[in-house]
Order: C-alpha cells, then sequence, then structure tokens
C-alpha cells in the first residue's frame, strides 16, 4: 500500500513533466502575494538556464528579517541571509520568533522538540503550514509539528501571513493566518557544503548538502542534503536525537516553464518534556519532569515516554505557461508518516478495559489476576497516508487576471492504543508499541483507544486579481467553496462503530492596494475561515483502568467561523522599511486546543469556547545597511475577549468578557544585524506580556524576556573553499520563565455560576518551560 501510493504520486509529478514541455518562460519577479502566476508574467527567449537571484546579506532589510511586500494582505518574511546566521535548529518556530504577532514558546535550548507558536492569539493548529505547496498540518487534530519539516540550512525563505490563508492555499482549518516555506533552489554550479555544531549539554549535529549543478543541457539541477542531531536533555534524563534528508530536483524547461520535485525525510525519537503545573512549576522550577529512577509502578518514569516518528513529504510544483495570457500550475504532493506518543498505565489485572468492555487478564504471567502490573500502552499512529493534488489555471484578459482551481485531498489515519510490556529496564518492550501486544482470548489486540478516520476535502475557488492605474490599485476578490468529510471506524467494544461528520462551507474574500508613489502603500482586506472539528470528535476516549469516558465523542460539534479585517499602511524607502497593520477577528464556535492528560499521555483535544472578538495592531520597522548595521523592531498590542459564557452542566461560568487564553496583550522585539561581509553579529530580544491560561481568567503564566545573540566570522577563500565560523547563543542571561501555555482549562478554581450554583474547578492548565542558556558553534566550509 504505502509503495504503491508513492510510486502512483511519483508517476503523476513525472507526467506534469511532460505536459509543462517547451512551454515559453515566465518572468520571476516577486509581486508580494503570488511567486509562480505563469498567466501574469511575459514571455522571453529561451534560455539554457536562469541566473539565480541571491539576496545578498550586506543589502537586505534588517539583515533579512524583512523583504518589500506589494500584497493586499499583511505580510512578513524572512529569508536565507537572516536564517543563515541562526542557529541550525530543524524549527521553524523559532525562527519566526521576532516577527510582529508571532509568539512561540520554546521547550529546550536547540528547537528539537516543537514547542508552540501563536499568531494574533491564534494557536499553530489554527495555522496552515506548507512547503513546496504541500500541507504539513496533521489533518486530523490540525497540530503542526516542525521539527519534523525542514532543515534550517535549506530553507531559502519563510513567509508568514498574519491575517488569513490565500484563496489557493491548501489548507483547511487556517484562521491563524498561514506560514509558507520554499527550500533553496539547487546551485547552477557543482559543489557541497559540510558543516559540524557542537555545544551546551554535548549536543551536536552534522550536515552535508551536496549540488549536481547543471546536468548537461538539460536544463535540471539538483540538491540533496543530510543531517544528524543529537541533544541530551537540559533537564531530566534522556536524549533526542534524528537523521533528517531534504532534496530538490529542478527543471527549466524551453522558454521558461518550470518543474520541481521536493522531498522532505525525517526519522526521529524524542524522550517527552513534562509541560508542568502552575503550582508544580512554583515548587520544583525546571526539575518539574518525568521521574529518573524507575519503580514497578511509577507511570511517569521517562523511558516509558519515548516517541518514535517518521515522516515523508513529496511535493512536485509544476508552473506551465502557454502564453503570456494563459498558464496553468500543478502540485501533486504526498505525506505519511508513522509515530507514537508514548505513555504508560497501572492496570489491575482482574479490571482491565478495552472501551467499555472490563477483562480479567494474567498481565505479568504468575498464574493469577490480582496484581497491579504497569504496561506500556501509548497513542500510536501505524500510519497515515495523505495524497492531494493542488491545480489551477490563469488566464489574463485586459486589466483582470482571473484564476480558477480545484483541491484535493485524500486521507487515511490510523490510529491505537494497544497494550505491552515493561522490560526489566523499566523502558518498553518495543518503543513503537506495535508489537507484542496483549491478545485477548480470540486472538484480538487489546486496546483502549483503536480506530481508523478517512478524510476527504473537495475545495473549488475562484478568483479575480484587477489592477489599474498603472498598477498603483490593485483589487483582489475571491470565492472559496470546501467541502470536507469525515468518516471515522471505531473498533473499541461498546463503542459505535461508525460515525462521520460533513461540513460545506464557502468563504468570500476582498483585498485591495494601493501604491501612492514608490515608497507608500495602504491596504486593506476582509476574509473569512472556517475550522471543522478535529477527528477527536468523531470518537470517545475511555480509562484503561476504569473503562470511564474520558473524552466524550461529539461528531454533531459546530464548525468554527471566522470574519477577519485588515487595514494597514507600509512604508518601503531607501534606508527606512516598515508597516502598521490594524487587525479585527470576530469567532463564532472558538475551537481552543489543549492537552488533557489520557493514560499519562499529554494528548491535544479542543474546546468549543463559543464566540471571540480580537483586535489590535501589528508594526514593523526595519533599516536597510548603515555602517553595516540593520536594526529590526516590531510590537504588537492585542485586545482578545471571550464573547460568551461557558455552560459546565446546568449553569454556565461568567466567561464573556473575559480575555481570551494565549492572547498576550503586548509582546515587542528589538533584533541588530552587523555584517561587513567578513565579521558578522546580532542579537534579538523578545518580550512577551502575561497569557491568561484559563477561561475565568484565574489563572496566567508571567511576562517574560528572552535574549539571543550570534557572532560569525567567514573566512578568505582557502583553495577554493570559503570557511565560516558562528557561535549562537540561546537565553543570555539563563532566565527561568515558563514559555507558553501548553494545556487550557476553563476555570482552575470552584467558581460561582450566573444561576448561583457552584461550579467545581474544571482542570488545571499546564505549561512549556523555556529552555536554558546554551551554547553553540557551528564550522561551515562551502566547496
Amino acid at each position: 500500500m504505502r509503495a504503491s501510493t508513492f510510486l502512483s504520486t511519483a508517476l503523476i509529478g513525472n507526467m506534469f513533466y511532460v505536459a509543462a514541455y517547451a512551454a515559453p518562460v515566465a518572468d520571476t519577479k516577486h509581486d508580494g502575494e503570488k511567486r509562480h502566476s505563469p498567466a501574469t508574467r511575459k514571455t522571453v527567449k529561451a534560455a539554457p538556464s536562469r541566473p539565480e537571484v541571491i539576496r545578498v546579506a550586506a543589502e537586505s532589510v534588517a539583515g533579512g528579517r524583512m523583504v518589500p511586500q506589494n500584497g493586499t494582505k499583511s505580510r512578513s518574511e524572512i529569508t536565507q541571509a537572516y536564517i543563515a546566521k541562526q542557529a541550525p535548529t530543524p524549527n521553524v518556530f523559532k525562527l519566526l520568533g521576532n516577527l510582529p504577532g508571532a509568539n512561540v514558546a520554546s521547550a529546550d535550548p536547540f528547537g528539537m522538540v516543537s514547542g508552540n507558536m501563536t499568531i494574533r492569539g491564534m494557536n499553530s493548529d489554527q495555522i496552515g503550514f506548507t512547503v513546496e505547496g504541500a500541507p504539513l498540518n496533521d489533518i486530523g487534530s490540525y497540530m503542526a509539528f516542525p521539527t519534523e519539516w525542514v532543515d534550517s540550512e535549506n530553507l531559502n525563505e519563510v513567509t508568514m501571513q498574519q491575517g488569513s490563508a490565500n484563496l489557493d492555499s491548501p489548507v483547511i482549518g487556517a484562521s491563524g493566518g498561514i506560514v509558507t516555506m520554499n527550500l533553496i533552489d539547487p546551485s547552477h554550479k557543482m559543489g557541497a557544503t559540510i558543516a559540524g555544531s557542537f555545544g551546551s549539554y554535548n549536543t551536536h549535529r552534522e550536515y552535508v548538502r551536496l549540488q549536481s549543478g547543471d546536468i548537461g543541457s538539460t536544463g535540471m539541477r539538483a540538491f540533496v542534503a543530510w543531517s544528524h542531531l543529537e541533544e541530551p536533555h537540559f533537564r531530566g534524563a534522556g536524549d533526542d536525537h534524528k537523521q533528517h534528508i531534504d532534496a530538490k530536483l529542478v527543471k527549466d524547461w524551453v522558454n521558461g516553464s518550470r518543474s520541481t520535485v521536493a522531498l522532505t525525510f525525517d526519522d526521529s525519537m524524542k524522550v517527552a518534556y513534562l509541560s508542568p503545573s502552575l503550582a508544580a512549576w512554583q515548587q520544583y522550577g525546571r526539575g518539574a519532569n518525568y521521574t529518573e529512577d524507575f519503580s514497578p509502578t511509577d507511570t511517569k518514569y521517562w523511558k516509558l515516554h519515548q516517541s518514535p516518528y517518521r515522516v515523508l513529504i513529496l511535493s512536485a510544483p509544476q508552473n506551465i505557461v502557454v502564453n503570456d495570457k494563459l498558464g496553468f500550475d500543478f502540485t501533486p504532493y504526498f505525506y505519511w508518516n508513522s509515530g507514537t506518543i508514548a505513555s504508560a498505565s497501572l492496570l489491575s489485572e482482574n479490571a482491565i478495559y478495552s472501551g467499555t468492555q472490563k477483562y480479567s487478564i494474567d498481565l505479568n504471567g504468575n498464574g493469577t489476576t490480582n496484581d497491579k502490573v504497569m504496561m506500556y500502552t501509548p497513542f500510536g499512529t501505524p500510519y497515515v497516508y495523505r495524497p492531494g493534488l493542488v491545480s489551477k489555471v490563469h488566464y489574463t484578459v485586459g486589466k483582470h487576471t482571473l484564476v480558477f482551481g480545484y483541491w484535493f485531498d485524500w486521507s487515511r489515519q490510523r490510529m491505537v492504543n494497544p497494550y505491552s510490556a515493561v522490560g526489566e529496564n523499566g523502558g518498553p518492550a518495543n518503543v513503537w508499541g506495535y508489537l507484542g501486544n496483549v491478545k485477548l482470548s480470540d486472538g484480538t489486540r487489546l486496546a483502549s483507544y483503536d480506530n481508523l478516520t478517512i478524510t476527504r476535502v473537495n475545495t473549488l475557488f475562484f478568483g479575480d486579481t484587477f489592477n489599474a492605474l498603472h498598477n498603483r490599485l490593485r483589487v483582489e476578490a475571491g470565492i472559496k467553496e470546501s467541502m470536507v468529510t469525515r468518516i471515522g471506524y471505531n473498533y473499541l467494544p461498546g463503542a459505535q462503530y461508525r460515525t462521520s461528520m460533513n461540513a460545506a462551507v464557502a468563504t468570500p474574500n476582498l483585498g485591495a492596494r494601493y501604491r501612492i508613489d514608490s515608497h507608500n502603500q495602504i491596504f486593506a482586506d476582509v476574509a473569512t475561515n472556517f475550522r471543522t472539528p478535529t477527528l477527536n470528535a468523531l470518537y470517545n476516549t475511555y480509562s484503561a483502568s476504569t473503562g470511564k469516558v474520558a473524552t466524550q465523542a461529539n461528531p454533531a460539534q459546530k464548525t468554527e467561523y471566522s470574519i477577519s479585517e485588515e487595514l494597514g499602511y507600509r512604508y518601503q524607502g531607501d534606508i527606512l522599511s516598515g508597516s502598521i497593520t490594524f487587525f479585527n477577528y470576530n469567532f463564532t464556535n472558538r475551537q481552543v486546543s489543549t492537552q488533557v492528560t489520557i493514560n499519562n499521555a499529554q494528548i491535544t483535544q479542543n474546546i468549543n469556547a463559543g464566540g471571540q472578538t480580537s483586535r489590535g495592531v501589528d508594526i514593523e520597522l526595519g533599516l536597510r545597511p548603515w555602517h553595516h548595521l540593520r536594526p529590526y523592531v516590531s510590537a504588537e498590542y492585542l485586545h482578545a475577549t471571550i464573547d460568551n459564557n461557558y455552560q459546565v452542566g446546568s449553569d454556565y461560568l461568567p466567561t464573556a468578557g473575559k480575555t481570551a487564553v494565549r492572547s498576550p496583550s503586548v509582546q515587542a522585539s528589538v533584533g541588530l544585524d552587523y555584517d561587513d561581509g567578513t565579521y558578522f553579529a546580532g542579537f534579538a530580544v523578545k518580550y512577551v506580556g502575561r497569557q491568561f491560561s484559563t477561561f475565568m481568567n484565574d489563572q496566567a503564566m508571567p511576562g517574560y524576556v528572552n535574549a539571543d545573540m550570534n557572532f560569525g566570522y567567514r573566512a578568505p577563500k582557502i583553495f577554493h573553499t570559503h570557511p565560516e565560523i558562528r557561535l549562537n547563543l540561546m537565553n543570555v542571561g539563563d532566565n527561568k520563565y515558563l514559555s507558553g501555555v501548553a494545556g487550557v482549562a476553563a476555570s482552575s478554581r470552584a467558581a460561582r455560576g450566573i444561576y448561583g450554583s457552584t461550579i467545581a474547578s474544571q482542570g488545571s492548565p499546564t505549561y512549556y518551560v523555556a529552555g536554558s542558556f546554551a551554547a553553540l558553534v557551528t564550522a561551515k566550509i562551502d566547496l
């Protein structure tokens, strides 16, 4: 199944190569909104290859933290000029942390742990992520796992569109905006890059990239990159390690159409960090973690929380130009992953539950069923298969550029929570959890979570871009009709076997940009967004030790819908660039993600928080080089409030008017980059204000300040090589702080409901613990 699906997807990409042959060349100028819109580009004469576009660090705005924009929506972008000076971490969240609206919760020094990111108070599972046009969010939960995507050395640019996704973006649930990533293009010259890093806690990393250069007269060129990273934990026992491959093949056709195949593969093993409660943090600080010494009854022993994951992402964007009016874009993609969220449970042999069914089983083989035995009970994903295709046709008539497209996405996601033995060393007999499982008398596998979800997405979109007044005025209008179907099969005894949910939502949008002169612009947009409930809404989850429902299925849960508006001004001068954007969001059926503990595993679920209104302003300023200095400033003010009271039983918590969770009212960043071509250095300081973690605002994490620094030296050319060495310092000053809200709750204390009853605490919020001070030295040679 895996091999046939993979091969069929690759063959589809190759078919597009043939279709693109002999199509005319298109100009690749950056218009700020669409990078490859063939119908809007002029044909040019054939060339064997196109010159590479290189953004030189010495000329970039704010050291690569800003790029001139011309679109109708708020948008920030970082380039390779900035990325190349940061620690070579596998986590794009950390790279975006200083942009306006981005609130990044780190969980380790070097970014091996995903942590979390919000944009304007919207969580990462409400932000769309793509690489080379392929969607990256988990189709079932919308969660984002940035450590699995792309190595930073292989990123050409990362864009963050704060307000909403584009009309043609292959994402659902992206009410908080979209982040798009593109890999660097292969070089026209054969070469190689070799790098090694070593730092705090004996962290080490090795990296190699090979460039083919132009392959004869084929118009093709490629690169393949490999890395290995090992990061021992800065708190508690264990270490994380991974191997990663990125590759890209580009074919430039005669007269300029372009075919691309990009591949990312990641194989990682991570030991979980515990996200503590506020009380645990205040008592133990960084010591609030999984235990280091094994006990036969301790389900929080660290070896029982090792999580392996493998991910494959394949994308084949095809940009075809027929003439200066007509063009086509096709992006077939394929996503596969397999992994485990590790956990353990202490079970009574005479009362073991699978769903609602009770069993009596001799788990330790001593001839009785009267013992309590610790079992490995991970939440596993044996596979996710997800092929898809985004297809578009562009046609220019007069001052209008019309686009019509179709996005299809199909996925098959298997999830199971089996029971297996704990080894003598306290770790699982098999860390994946799929081997050596406890079997019932009929041979079936004992499990407390066992389901298959099939999700189908069919989306049609149509848009019109109107340019007038010599392109000073740009107006974009469009509408997208999305149809999402989830079908779930629950294999647990006592559970409903088949369930489903359907949603069909139309999302229109309108935007305009007016260029006052060569330096000044104003822009505005109105967009609608939706988010269907996650697959968790289809299934009950059950306690392995009591058989009671841990979380209740709700296939009738309503789809989130939101309307966002932006009004902004940009100044893009010869020295100074900046923007200010005012924004407003209105949500109905706001879905808030939270971490819940089921069988001692930290699992993401969603809460319907009702209505929400979010308003604020983003500011971004940066300078081009001035005496080799490029300063950068960003800031945000956010006022996000809950519009409804929250129902608990027959009463309501008085949450209307309270501040929304994960929504700091103020955050700001200041950075400075120095680069004279030989020596470079920089720093970034980020302040994030207090964040509430309950709907009742009866618990919050304090605000914090974090500072990072970098220093580097580019040596003169030595025997056809270009050596470089740099030092990155993270969390300078070793500030001990909570970096973000992991799990939210309606209330953390008993409260009086609006009808007068006393409503007990609805849970205890949990938090991410920021990484400690760490240093990393990287030596690199370009051959």
